[in-house]
C-alpha cells in the first residue's frame, strides 16, 4: 500500500528501510537462540496423560512455563468471543517483494502443548476391514511430478522445530506449501521454487501488531476455487492483550506471490485456541478450533468459525462469527473438521456447511453439525448438530510411556528404541473434509475423511487408516449419510497420518506415512475407482522412501510426527491429486524433509481447460503502461499487470463483467468500464485498458548532505527524492519545505522539480537548506511538510527525519556473578520473547531461591524518547544460566515488575547460548537500570560483559549557515 509519510537518515527509503530493519531485528533476536522456537505464553507445567497432540510443535531449546496464569475453567468459561465488529484489513505490496524474513532468523516461541481429554474407551462394534491389497489399477498412477518441499534439502532449509505441521495447497498455477512457521510457492507443473522458504510472518509484516511478531506456525493453506484466490492462516498463541488470534491472508489475485489483504481476527481474549484447520464455503471461510485455557491444563470446548468471506474477497472490513459445538456427556468434542470446497460446482445455494468429529464419549459415533450462517445487518450463526452411526477407534501406542509423553506410540526399525516410536495423531479427523457437489436430481454430494484406528492382531500392535465416504442431497438441517466405509489394514505395518480426496469421477486417493519394525517411515498411497466395489481400495505404492528414523538423540524430537499431511485436488483439471508429507533422509532428530508429488487416475478425463484472461493497460493520455492494475471478474478471479503492464490469469470459461481500477495510482476510471468477457476453454481471451487519472507523488528518499547526520548547531543541505506512483504524467511541479520542529530553521525551502512520467523519480533542482540551533534538542525527530503545487492540483507530503544518529556504544564490563555479590528471592520468568523497542508486558516471577545480581546505570542523552538495545555476551557451559532486564530508573529486587522496561526472555544464555539481545523505550533525558541476575541457585556464573547502543551523538555540527 502507498504511503505518504515517511522518516529518513542519510538516505532513507522507508519501505525499504522498515523491511530491512524488521529482518535485522528478527535476525538478531533469533540467532541469540540459534533459530530456535520459544515459548511467549504464560503456560503451566502439563498433566497427564498424553498431551493435545496438535499443531503445536517442540523446539530444539524448550522455554519455560511462566507462573501466575489467571486461567478459565470449564465452571468460569465465558464461551465464544461475540464481538462482531468488522476487522480492517491492510493491503500488502505483492509478497515477492516484501522483505524476506529467513526461517532461521525468525523468533518463535514455543507454544507448550495443551493436556486434552482420554478418548473414549469402549470398543468398536465390528465395520468393515479390508485386509488385503486391491487391484492394481484401482491405485491412482504417479504423473512424474516430485519434488523436494520445506525441510531439510530445500534451498539450505533448517529445522528449528519438530514436527513439521506439513500443508500444502495446488492452485491454478502454484503450489503453496506452509510447514509450521515457513512457507514457499512452487510451479506446480515443474516444482520450480518461485518463493522461499521464508519465515510465516514475512507476510504478515505489514499488519503489524501480533501477527506481525508473532510466528506461531499451525498453518492451513487453502484455494477458494470459487474465486481463484488464496486463503493463507496461521494462528498467534499468548498474544497481547487477546490471546488469541487468527491472522488471515487472502490475495488478490491467483498468484500466490502477488498482493494480499490481512485481516487479524481475535478468536479469544482469554484462551489458547488450538489446532484451527479451515474450509472453503461460498457464504465464508469456516475454521474449527479446540479451546483450552491458557495454561493448557482444561479443554473447554470444540468451536467453529466463521470469517466473511465476500468482504474478504474485496478487501473490505470483515467480520467472524462464533459457536461453541455441542457437549456430549459434559466432554467438548475434538478432532473436528469443516468441509472444504473442491469441486467447480457450489454448494446448492444457501447451503449449510458440514462439521464432522469423533464422537467425544464413544467409538461408535461421529459428530454432525450443519453450520448456516447470514450476514448482513444482524449476523448470526446457526447448528443443527446430531450423531452418525459409524465407527471409529483409538490406535494403539506401542511404548506409551510417561518419559515419551505417550506419544512413543508408531514403531521404527534401529537404530531406534521403543522410546524413540513417534506419535500416532489420534482421536481425530485427519485433514480435510473434501466436499464436491455432483449435481443432479436429487443433488449428490460427498464428503471424504479419515482416521486412525487400531489395526488387526500383531505383535508388536499396529494402527490403519479408515476412511468415509459420506452424502447429502442438497438439504441445509440433514445429518450426512455413511455411503461407504472401511479400515485399510492389509498387513500388520502402522499406517497413520492419512489425507483424502475424491475427482470428479467419484475416484478416490488416500495417502499416509508407513512404518514397522522393518519399514522406515515412508509416504505411501492408494485409492479407488469409482466403479470398485464398495468400501475397497487398490494396491498402495510408494510416494517416497524414508531414508531415516527418528530418534530422540542426540536431540530431544519429542516422538513428534507430521501432525497433518495434505491430499489436495488440482482445480482446473479436477483429476489430478497433489499430496505432501514429511520424511527422514537421516538417522535423526529435527531433520525433516518434506515431498510433494501429484497422482492420477488414468481413467480420469479432466475438466475443460480453463481460458486465459489476458491484455495491456496504459495511461491516458501518455500511452505509459501501468502496473499493478488489478482487473477483476465478477467471479471475483483476478490478476494484476505486471512491469511491463500486462495482466494474464485462468479463468474457468464463461461469460463475466470485468473491471480495471489502482486505487493507489489515482486512477480514476477505465475504459471500457464494464466489458464483457466471454472465456472459453483453452483459448486467450485479450481484453486491453486505458486509464485515466493524476499523478501520485510520494516521497522516495531524503539525502542529508555533509557527514549525513543532522547535529545541533549545524547548517545541512536536504535533497528529497519524489517517485510519480500515480496514473499520469506530473509536470510543472514546485515545492516550498517547512517545519515547526523548535530550533529548526528553513533557510533555502524552494525548488522546482523536473517533469516525473509515470513510475519515474525526481529530485529537488535546488538544494533545500536548514539550521538547527546550539541549543536544539539532539535526538530530536525533525518533522518537514514537502507543499508540491502542479498545474493539476497540490498535496502535502509530510517528512520526518532523525538528528544526532551514531552515538558510541557504552559497554557493560566483564564480570562474573558470585558469592560478592548481592542476592535476590526471585527473578523473571523466561517467556521467550525478547523485548522490542514497542515493550512487552512483565514476565512476572513465582521462581523462588536465592538469586545474585548485579545493576548498570546509564542515561539516555537524547531530548527525545529513545529506543536502547541491550546486548549481554556470556561464556558457554555456566554452572547455570543468567538472564538481564531494564528497568527505569530504579531497580527494587523485592518487585520485580515495578518500572520494568525489557528483558532477554531466553533460556540459556550463559550455558547454551553466548549471547543475548533485547531492546526497549527511555523517555527523554530518562536514567535505566540494566541488571545481571543468575537463574538459579550457583557459585558462580560463567564471565559475562555486554554493549548498550542507541545514544545520540550530541556534538555541535558545522555552525551557522553562510550569509546569502
Amino acid at each position: 500500500m502507498k504511503k505518504n509519510c515517511s522518516t529518513r537518515s542519510a538516505f532513507f527509503n522507508r519501505r525499504i528501510f522498515i523491511g530491512v530493519l524488521l529482518v535485522i531485528v528478527s535476525g538478531i533476536l533469533a540467532l541469540l537462540a540459534f533459530g530456535v522456537r520459544l515459548d511467549s505464553q504464560k503456560l503451566a507445567a502439563l498433566s497427564k496423560p498424553k498431551s493435545g497432540g496438535a499443531g503445536v510443535p517442540l523446539s530444539k531449546i524448550p522455554g519455560e512455563p511462566l507462573q501466575g496464569i489467571r486461567d478459565q475453567t470449564p465452571a468460569n468459561y465465558k464461551g465464544p468471543r461475540n464481538d462482531r465488529r468488522p476487522v480492517k484489513p491492510v493491503y500488502t505490496r505483492p509478497l515477492r517483494d516484501l522483505p524476506k524474513i529467513p526461517p532461521s532468523l525468525a523468533i518463535r516461541r514455543e507454544v507448550r502443548e495443551p493436556a486434552r481429554p482420554k478418548p473414549p474407551t469402549d470398543t468398536p462394534t465390528r465395520s468393515f476391514i479390508q485386509t488385503f491389497l486391491g487391484p492394481a489399477l484401482s491405485a491412482p498412477t504417479p504423473t512424474g511430478l516430485n519434488f523436494l518441499g520445506v525441510g531439510v534439502g530445500l534451498a539450505g532449509f533448517v529445522p528449528s522445530s519438530n514436527p513439521p505441521d506439513t500443508n500444502g495447497r495446488v492452485g491454478a498455477k502454484q503450489y503453496v506449501q506452509w510447514n509450521n512457521t515457513s512457507f514457499a510457492v512452487f510451479d506446480k507443473t515443474t516444482g520450480e521454487l518461485l518463493f522461499g522458504p521464508v519465515a510465516g510472518n514475512t507476510l504478515f509484516q505489514s499488519l503489524g501488531g501480533d501477527c506481525a511478531t508473532h510466528n506461531d506456525g499451525d498453518p492451513v493453506v487453502s484455494f477458494d476455487i470459487l474465486a481463484g484466490r488464496w486463503v493463507i492462516s496461521q494462528f498467534v498463541v499468548g498474544g497481547s492483550p487477546d490471546f488469541s488470534h487468527q491472522c488471515v491472508a487472502v490475495s488478490q489475485t491467483e498468484d500466490a506471490t502477488g498482493e494480499y489483504f490481512l485481516y487479524d481476527f481475535v478468536t479469544d481474549s482469554d484462551n489458547f485456541v488450538d489446532y484451527p484447520k479451515t474450509g472453503v464455503w461460498p457464504d465464508g471461510y469456516y475454521m474449527t478450533g479446540r479451546i483450552f485455557n491458557a495454561s493448557g491444563t482444561a479443554f473447554l470446548a470444540g468451536r467453529i468459525f466463521v470469517f466473511e468471506r465476500e468482504q474478504m474477497l474485496k478487501g473490505l472490513p470483515a467480520r467472524q462469527l462464533q459457536a461453541d459445538l455441542k457437549k456430549y456427556g459434559n466432554k467438548p468434542q475434538d478432532g473436528m473438521l469443516p468441509s472444504d470446497l473442491d469441486s467447480l460446482t457450489p454448494p446448492p445455494a444457501g447451503e449449510a456447511a458440514f462439521v464432522i468429529a469423533p464422537h467425544p464419549t464413544t467409538v461408535n459415533r461421529l459428530t454432525s453439525a450443519r453450520v448456516a450462517v447470514t450476514w448482513g445487518g444482524a449476523p448470526r450463526i446457526r447448528l443443527t448438530e446430531d450423531i452418525i452411526k459409524e465407527t471409529w477407534g483409538v490406535p494403539p501406542c506401542v511404548s506409551d510411556t510417561d518419559a515419551g509423553d505417550h506419544r512413543d506410540c508408531v514403531p521404527e526399525p534401529a537404530p531406534a528404541t521403543p522410546t524413540d516410536y513417534v506419535d500416532n495423531l489420534d482421536f481425530r479427523l485427519m485433514y480435510r473434509l473434501a466436499y464436491r457437489n455432483f449435481g443432479g436430481s436429487p443433488v449428490q454430494e460427498s464428503l471424504v475423511g479419515n482416521i486412525t484406528v487400531p489395526g488387526g492382531n500383531s505383535n508388536p500392535k499396529h494402527g490403519a487408516i479408515r476412511w468415509y465416504e459420506f452424502r447429502n442431497a442438497g438439504s441445509s438441517t440433514t445429518t450426512p449419510t455413511v455411503f461407504q466405509a472401511s479400515t485399510y489394514d492389509p498387513d500388520s505395518a502402522y499406517r497413520w497420518l492419512g489425507s483424502i480426496a475424491m475427482d470428479k469421477d467419484h475416484n478416490i486417493a488416500l495417502a499416509y506415512s508407513k512404518s514397522s519394525l522393518t519399514v522406515i517411515p515412508s509416504i505411501f498411497i492408494t485409492g479407488r475407482l469409482s466403479t470398485d466395489p464398495h468400501n475397497t481400495l487398490g494396491i498402495e505404492s510408494q510416494v517416497t522412501a524414508g531414508l531415516g528414523v527418528q530418534t530422540n538423540t542426540p536431540v530431544n524430537a519429542g516422538n513428534r510426527w507430521g501432525d497433518y499431511s495434505a491430499m489436495t485436488l488440482d482445480p482446473v483439471d479436477q483429476c489430478t491429486f497433489y499430496y505432501t508429507n514429511e520424511y527422514l533422509t537421516t538417522n535423526g532428530a529435527f531433520n525433516w524433509s518434506t515431498r510433494i508429488a501429484s497422482f492420477r487416475f488414468p481413467s480420469c478425463t479432466s475438466a475443460p481447460a480453463w481460458g486465459t484472461l489476458t491484455g495491456a493497460v496504459t495511461s491516458s493520455p501518455s500511452g505509459a503502461t501501468l502496473s499493478g492494475v488489478v482487473v477483476t471478474l465478477s467471479n471475483g478471479y483476478a490478476g494484476a499487470t505486471n512491469a511491463d503492464g500486462v495482466y494474464s490469469f485462468l479463468v474457468p470459461p464463461g461469460t463475466y463483467t470485468a473491471t480495471a481500477a489502482d486505487a493507489d495510482r489515482n486512477c480514476t476510471s477505465a475504459t471500457p468500464a464494464n466489458p464483457t468477457v466471454n472465456i472459453t476453454s483453452g483459448d486467450t481471451t485479450t481484453q486491453d485498458f486505458t486509464m485515466v487519472g493524476t499523478s501520485n507523488l510520494q516521497e522516495n528518499g531524503v539525502t542529508i548532505g555533509g557527514d549525513g547526520v543532522i547535529h545541533r548547531d549545524d547548517c545541512v543541505n536536504l535533497n528529497v527524492e519524489l517517485k510519480n506512483n500515480g496514473c499520469a504524467n506530473a509536470t510543472g511541479v514546485s515545492a516550498t519545505l517547512t517545519t515547526t520542529t523548535p530550533g529548526v530553521t528553513v533557510i533555502q525551502g524552494s525548488s522546482s522539480y523536473p517533469d516525473m512520467p509515470i513510475d519515474a523519480t525526481g529530485t529537488n533542482l535546488t538544494p533545500f537548506q536548514i539550521q538547527t540551533a546550539a541549543n536544539f534538542g539532539c535526538g530530536t525527530e525533525i518533522e518537514f511538510d514537502l507543499n508540491l503545487t502542479f498545474p493539476n492540483g497540490s498535496k502535502t507530503i509530510h517528512i520526518t527525519v532523525p538528528t544526532c544518529t551514531g552515538g558510541a556504544d557504552q559497554t557493560i564490563p566483564a564480570n562474573v556473578l558470585d558469592a560478592n555479590d548481592p542476592t535476590q528471592l526471585d527473578r523473571l520468568g523466561r517467556d521467550g520473547q525478547p523485548s522490542g523497542c514497542g515493550g512487552k508486558a512483565c514476565p512476572g516471577g513465582g521462581f523462588p531461591g536465592t538469586k545474585r545480581f548485579q545493576t548498570f546505570n546509564f542515561t539516555n542523552n537524547s531530548a527525545a524518547a529513545a529506543c536502547f538495545t541491550v546486548t549481554i555476551n556470556a561464556a558457554l557451559g555456566g554452572a547455570g544460566d543468567i538472564e538481564s532486564a531494564a528497568y527505569l530508573g530504579s531497580y527494587d529486587p523485592t518487585n520485580l515488575c515495578e518500572n520494568y522496561l525489557g528483558d532477554t526472555g531466553i533460556v540459556g544464555l550463559g550455558t547454551t547460548l553466548g549471547s543475548g539481545t533485547y531492546s526497549f523505550t527511555v523517555p527523554a533525558g530518562g536514567q535505566f537500570v540494566v541488571v545481571v541476575n543468575t537463574t538459579g541457585t550457583i557459585t558462580a556464573s560463567s564471565e559475562f560483559s555486554g554493549t548498550v547502543s542507541g545514544f545520540v551523538d550530541d556534538t555541535a555540527g558545522s555552525g551557522p549557515c553562510p550569509t546569502p
